[in-house]
């Protein structure tokens, strides 16, 4: 009789043990498998970074809208993440090497690629939309990004 308790706990320890392990084993690879809001994240904060060094008043203007756009992407896009359950706390260093202009023309740069990694498709309809928001704010962002790039120039070709 002890030993037929002992093989049924056995067993019910196992098969509590299996079915509370199933639905964890689904989620194996849950954080790495689709990791584009982590790069768009990344990407995000680089060009913010790039973008928000003192200029010119009328490029800082620009560029402070810019800044502005980025912030509400990345906003959008760290709460699409969290509906993704994705962690969301990478910062990169930035490239202090590079010129004004080579700031700008890179944060464009950076902004295009974020953008490719968010026009992947998106199968949470809450997360989609929040990514949708993000893209609009980053395009926003590369508009103003161009318009201070012009801006810069007009400068530069103004001193001479």
């Amino acid at each position: 009789m002890n030993r037929f308790l002992f093989r049924s706990v056995q067993f019910a320890s196992l098969a509590i043990f299996v079915t509370a392990a199933t639905p964890l084993a689904s989620y194996a690879g849950f954080f790495g498998d689709h990791p584009r809001y982590l790069h768009a994240l990344s990407d995000l904060r680089y060009a913010r970074s790039l973008v928000s060094k003192p200029d010119a008043g009328n490029v800082m203007a620009d560029e402070g809208q810019a800044v502005h756009e980025i912030d509400d992407a990345i906003r959008e896009i760290s709460e699409a993440a969290k509906e993704d359950w994705k962690p969301v706390y990478d910062h990169p260093p930035v490239d202090t090497s590079l010129d004004r202009p080579g700031r700008l023309h890179e944060a464009i740069g950076v902004l295009d690629k974020a953008q490719r990694d968010l026009s992947k498709e998106e199968d949470n309809g809450d997360a989609r939309s929040l990514r949708n928001r993000a893209v609009r704010h980053l395009q926003m962002a590369r508009d103003y990004v161009r318009k201070a790039i012009g801006d810069k120039e007009l400068d530069q070709s103004r001193r001479f």
